[in-house]
């Protein structure tokens, strides 16, 4: 394949997303299959035919082995333009997904579902561990699925770098997704000021109490001015997707205020942001 032409392998665990994924490939102008049988793939390859595939093979795959196939991959990686995309998600979310559906685990094993996903997580991993893009879905919404595939494997040239902007609280856990973290607890919590304890991080009196620490100024001067810096670099350097998550306790207050103000005062025609507040309601 020439340098106008790209593989994309799509794997993981069943119910991470990647049947959706396949579907965004195909809307994204790759020609797309599902459950491709491995022996299938050396004989496609050897054709040098020109242009964008992506294929998912997985467990139910026909003469699957993960141990073959990841050999083939680093064998031909290079010489293919293979990627190896690799979904992946937390159990519990995937029990609860089967369970939102109604449809049970696609391997029908005889053995309750948290064993089966363990089972399947044994067999896929000699893929998860070559894989070029790891995709944890397990708190990705659909639209944030698409700006990854579309910002990482787009057949554009002309590309901005996506940032997704998170706050969180770490009470309920850092967003495995995130590829910074930043720690706002350093700040001095409002939740402790009644007046401002029932409000949040996007409320003037809020905002107005966390900018004026000094902590925070000083603190905030110089992490724009880094990142003005470093986020562009990362488009350079071919990085087109970037997740910066601000984190506090709760997620209510110090990490919206942080995420909001950040994500105005970061704006750039080379960036496309998107914001999210995970725990702001809870």
């Amino acid at each position: 394949m020439d340098e106008k032409s790209k593989l994309i392998i799509v794997t993981g665990l069943s119910g991470a997303g990647r049947s959706t994924a396949l579907k965004i490939f195909e809307d994204l102008g790759y020609e797309a299959v599902d459950n491709l049988p491995f022996s299938l793939l050396p004989i496609i390859t050897a054709k040098k035919l020109a242009g964008f595939f992506s294929f998912g093979i997985d467990v139910r795959s026909r003469d699957f082995n993960s141990k073959d196939i990841s050999k083939f991959i680093k064998s031909n990686r290079r010489s293919f333009n293979i990627h190896l995309v690799y979904f992946d998600c937390e159990s519990s979310t995937l029990i609860d997904r089967f369970k939102e559906s109604r449809r049970p685990h696609p391997l029908k094993l005889d053995i309750p579902i948290n064993d089966i996903i363990e089972q399947e997580k044994f067999w896929l991993k000699p893929l998860k561990k070559i894989a070029d893009n790891i995709i944890d879905t397990t708190n990705l919404n659909l639209p944030n699925l698409r700006r990854i595939l579309e910002t990482n494997y787009s057949t554009s040239q002309h590309l901005k770098l996506n940032l997704r902007i998170l706050s969180f609280g770490y009470k309920y856990g850092i967003p495995r997704e995130a590829d910074i973290v930043v720690d706002m607890r350093f700040i001095k919590n409002p939740f402790y000021i009644k007046e401002l304890k029932k409000l949040t991080g996007k409320d003037r009196k809020v905002i107005k109490y966390i900018s004026g620490q000094i902590n925070f100024k000083n603190f905030y001067k110089l992490f724009l001015e880094t990142h003005k810096i470093i986020i562009p670099a990362f488009l350079t350097e071919g990085k087109k997707f970037l997740t910066i998550a601000f984190g506090c306790t709760g997620g209510i207050h110090r990490s919206v205020m942080m995420a909001e103000k950040f994500s105005k005062d970061i704006f750039s025609k080379k960036i496309e942001i998107s914001l999210e507040h995970r725990d702001l309601k809870k």
